[in-house]
């Protein structure tokens, strides 16, 4: 069977990177997981029979790669929330062009950080729901489960998290006991005019896709691409 793989890669090249970047908070060694998880993909093409669904076999191949990579990840408490506030506010010292960009940048540092209130397998199987809205059946052949398992640990995750922004974030509750490290900035660029009406929305999902949409994640598999093509 022939696939090829430029078109594969550009097709789930960006899902594979969120994905990375969802489970490591380090962005370089999320950045050396990507890449890796393309040159396994690539390197055993050959061997898809087609007895799955192709996106099923690259999660697969990805999540083994991934959560090798993220093996030390630590999972996040209130404690370590209460730690990192005690270090102060961020300071900017940008101009006042690169500020919004600036504050959603570490916006979704903090999501990412967030979500690492669950363990590797929770988080991976609440990104491959949340983010990606794959079907059950698909993410238990993906992490090897029965779909009831899956099923029972997405929806522990997504209320785990759920409540664990609500908590703490001021994004989602102007109330949260989070602190913000970086609230003064966040509010110097009218904080209800840009971000309330996201405290509205009835989907986890929609508040992960909203900095995925607005932040793009790099494409880091386009240099291994061109690689792969010309060796």
């Amino acid at each position: 069977m022939h696939i090829d793989s430029t078109l594969l890669i550009e097709k789930y090249g960006l899902m594979v990177t969120r994905l990375a970047h969802r489970m490591i908070n380090d962005s370089e060694v999320a950045k050396d997981a990507v890449q890796e998880s393309w040159y396994e993909i690539i390197k055993s093409l050959h061997t898809f029979k087609g007895n799955s669904e192709i996106s099923t076999w690259i999660f697969c191949i990805a999540k083994r790669t991934i959560l090798r990579y993220s093996k030390n990840e630590k999972i996040v408490t209130k404690t370590d929330i209460e730690e990192c506030i005690k270090k102060g506010q961020i300071k900017y010292d940008d101009s006042e062009e690169k500020k919004e960009e600036w504050i959603k940048d570490k916006c979704d540092k903090c999501l990412t950080a967030f979500c690492h209130c669950l363990n590797n397998d929770a988080r991976l199987i609440f990104l491959f729901k949340e983010n990606f809205d794959i079907s059950y059946k698909q993410i238990s052949d993906i992490m090897e489960m029965t779909e009831e398992n899956v099923r029972k640990i997405s929806s522990r995750s997504f209320k785990r998290v759920k409540n664990f922004l609500t908590d703490n974030c001021p994004l989602i509750n102007p109330l949260g006991t989070c602190g913000c490290r970086i609230k003064e900035q966040i509010f110097s660029i009218d904080y209800e005019k840009k971000y309330a009406q996201w405290r509205e929305v009835t989907r986890l999902i929609h508040f992960y896709n909203q900095f995925d949409k607005e932040l793009p994640r790099k494409n880091e598999w386009e240099k291994f691409l061109k690689e792969a093509v010309t060796n």
